[in-house]
């Protein structure tokens, strides 16, 4: 008989490719319905670890109280709803647990394995139904998304996030030992990715390709990463909307204002931050709705501006921690997280935290 946390794992897998489109209302706070089963996932895990704990990541787990503290004391501070701000302080702490204590091997088995992969090819067909068949998506903005036009989205409403998952995936495929059916599955998972339109995944793309040609020493990885970019570059369809156009500048621009507005908010409590993930009030946000509300373009700025010099320091060390201790594959895919989140908030997006737990 399964034990509870192989079922929970199976049950994650299947709402996987759901990600925003199951999302729950309570009290007016809206949360995907992955939420609850990664709740009782960290139940389901914490039980035996608290009978014999063994922490891997002591980092995470000093971070933790310092962060939650810090938290407290800012809420008190702005008079802030904490409502919020605890729910996603407390769903950061979870997704850490899994770091601190991690997951039975025995687990994520060969079998869970292959049925997450049967997940993530979901994911890249709801991709593809999207756009094909839904292709104007600006009208999300009345529900506190970003609009996008002409660009997949995806079943997470966001092209960024979407294409650094189907890159991960790609990578993971690339890197299995099975042979013949994983090239058309690399090929269509990449074609999904393109029509993402997300310049910050094609540069992770070509520093993915770096690393696997040094690991595998074979320069000819590189050179057919670097040439599978140009070509997407040149081939990918102009269509009306600036989202399609590789060369748009706006973007840019707004994202050296966010960092600028990172960094000045850090300058104005540099020891301790503005408390996880309380950033609504320290921005003096209108619409605290809004899905952006609560984090910057840039994953460890958004980490420096809440946690302060103290947070970032341990959270740092963490990610060292785990980078240093995790297997060759896992190690190509957090470099490829951590550079894609100099661009936006993917070391911090929920579904990019469970699919490296889960990989």
């Amino acid at each position: 008989m399964a034990s509870p946390t192989t079922i929970i794992l199976f049950l994650i897998a299947i709402i996987f490719p759901f990600g925003q489109l199951f999302r729950i209302n309570l009290n007016s706070v809206s949360f995907p319905l992955i939420d609850l089963v990664i709740f009782a996932l960290f139940l389901t895990n914490l039980k035996p670890n608290l009978k014999n704990p063994k922490v891997k990541n002591k980092f995470f787990l000093y971070f933790l109280p310092f962060a939650l503290f810090f938290l407290i004391y800012n809420l008190i501070s702005y008079q802030a709803n904490p409502l919020k701000p605890i729910l996603y302080f407390l769903r950061l702490a979870i997704y850490l647990s899994f770091f601190i204590f991690p997951l039975n091997p025995k687990n994520i088995n060969q079998s869970f394995k292959h049925f997450f992969k049967l997940s993530l090819l979901t994911c890249v067909a709801f991709g593809f139904v999207q756009y094909f068949f839904w292709p104007n998506a600006t009208f999300f903005d009345s529900f506190n998304w970003d609009p996008h036009l002409h660009r997949l989205i995806g079943s997470f409403f966001d092209p960024t996030f979407t294409a650094l998952i189907f890159l991960l995936f790609l990578i993971n495929l690339y890197l299995s030992p099975s042979k013949k059916p994983k090239y058309i599955l690399i090929f269509i998972t990449y074609i999904a990715m393109a029509l993402t339109y997300s310049r910050s995944t094609l540069l992770s793309f070509l520093f993915g390709s770096f690393l696997i040609s040094r690991k595998q020493k074979n320069i000819k990885i590189l050179i057919v990463g670097i040439i599978i970019t140009l070509a997407t570059v040149l081939l990918l369809p102009r269509q009306p909307g600036e989202g399609t156009k590789l060369e748009r500048s706006s973007t840019i621009t707004a994202k050296i204002e966010n960092y600028k507005e990172a960094w000045g908010l850090f300058c104005r409590s540099p020891l301790i931050g503005h408390g996880y993930n309380n950033l609504f009030a320290a921005r003096h946000i209108d619409n605290p709705s809004s899905h952006s509300s609560f984090g910057f373009d840039g994953s460890l700025m958004t980490i420096l501006a809440t946690t302060g010099i103290i947070g970032f320091f341990l959270f740092s060390r963490g990610l060292i921690h785990l980078y240093l201790n995790s297997s060759p594959q896992k190690k190509i895919s957090l470099a490829l997280i951590l550079l894609h989140s100099f661009f936006a908030n993917s070391l911090l997006y929920p579904w990019i935290f469970l699919y490296f737990i889960l990989s």
